[in-house]
């Protein structure tokens, strides 16, 4: 019968950018050896772990590709010695540091999976997920701080465009924003299938969306931003994102675009720089202090991204459950926050850890030993 190994925290990462310890394939080294242009997440999941162990807690890697049943992987990683370790066994932990979203059908089954009859409990909250990852969800909820947002399809084109031609009409503020369109994925993140385009060239709005059956897009009016806000004497498009952890700010930065490029996002060739409270526009601090009262979760780790109008207004772009978990690799100030976000994480990690071996306890005297229902795969197992 296999072994199943059990840990307090598996952080569990998307298989299309992190490598299973299982792969066969060559220079497979770590879990983002084959992630081009990514191999230096590696450093940082290394500290996270040792992290993990500073707090007392027992911790691996693997990726949803590894996923076999509730809170079970098949392989995973470990950092012991300053080097990443292969181990290809069956690993189960309490606790899931979910680093990937339900983007695709077949990460929706996996994480369904994963969390199959509340046996592992995700860190990530998942109303906020269920809210951020759609864009139009988001927009109806948080309608009052957004840009308009319509649903469109290639057969719906010309509603669509009326639509939100209207929601732009309405709007308290119109001149913020311009004829041109912004088509972008209703459930994307990263900056990826997001296309700006002119007024006039509405049948490119029609090409992009045959072109891509398989993505679910949303219409936006593009907002003009490029003297928005301004920092450090640095002109052009900018974003700035505040990140919460149980209800507090943890930090805040700015993003600028690239040359020719409004998107902001790092990704994308954006850069970042971590300021303090006093250069976040007051407007901004307003909206996000009113988003926090309507989302009202508490212990949530989220953050929240905003853009300033040409003319000074505030505009809540979207929000993140997973801000990512890297730093540049020429960056000791990225390094050093992260480095920051990643002990507040683990802290948190802890303290649900805790939580979690308290209540296991009082099950355990009152009751019955809290286990994993019996698989052929897997062994029956008894938490303790």
């Amino acid at each position: 019968m296999t072994n199943t190994n059990t840990f307090d925290v598996l952080v569990v990462y998307a298989n299309k950018v992190a490598t299973s310890a299982s792969s066969k394939k060559i220079n497979n080294t770590d879990p983002f050896a084959l992630a081009v242009g990514r191999e230096h997440y590696s450093v940082a999941y290394a500290y996270f772990l040792k992290q993990c162990h500073n707090l007392g807690l027992t911790a691996a890697f693997t990726t949803s590709s590894d996923i076999t049943g509730p809170g079970i992987c098949k392989s995973y990683w470990e950092y012991k010695d300053k080097k990443w370790l292969k181990v290809n066994e069956f690993g189960f932990a309490p606790i899931i540091f979910d680093k990937f979203l339900p983007l695709r059908k077949s990460l929706q089954k996996k994480r369904k999976l994963l969390f199959a009859d509340g046996i592992s409990q995700p860190f990530s909250n998942k109303n906020l997920m269920s809210l951020f990852n759609d864009k139009l969800k988001t927009f109806k909820k948080l309608r009052d701080y957004t840009i308009p947002t319509v649903n469109i399809t290639a057969s719906t084109v010309i509603n669509s465009i009326v639509k939100l031609e209207k929601l732009v009409s309405a709007h308290k503020n119109t001149t913020d924003f311009t004829g041109d369109f912004i088509l972008k994925d209703r459930y994307g993140a990263g900056g990826i299938n997001i296309f700006k385009i002119k007024a006039h060239q509405i049948s490119e709005i029609t090409q992009v969306l045959k072109s891509l059956p398989s993505v679910s897009f949303v219409l936006q009016p593009f907002a003009k931003f490029d003297r928005g806000f301004k920092f450090n004497n640095i002109s052009g498009y900018t974003d700035i994102r505040i990140i919460y952890a149980s209800e507090k700010v943890i930090q805040r930065y700015i993003r600028t675009a690239k040359a020719n490029d409004f998107r902001c996002n790092e990704h994308q060739g954006g850069k970042v720089f971590y300021v303090k409270s006093n250069l976040i526009p007051k407007n901004i601090v307003n909206a996000s202090n009113a988003i926090l009262e309507i989302l009202d979760n508490k212990n949530a780790l989220f953050a929240l991204d905003f853009i300033v109008s040409n003319n000074g207004n505030a505009y809540f772009l979207e929000g993140n459950i997973s801000p990512g978990i890297y730093w540049g690799i020429n960056s000791i100030e990225d390094k050093v926050n992260t480095k920051k976000l990643i002990r507040i994480i683990v802290k948190e990690l802890k303290r649900r850890t805790d939580e979690y071996k308290t209540t296991v306890h009082e099950q355990e005297f009152f009751e019955a030993p809290v286990i994993i229902p019996f698989s052929p795969q897997f062994p029956l197992t008894t938490i303790v």
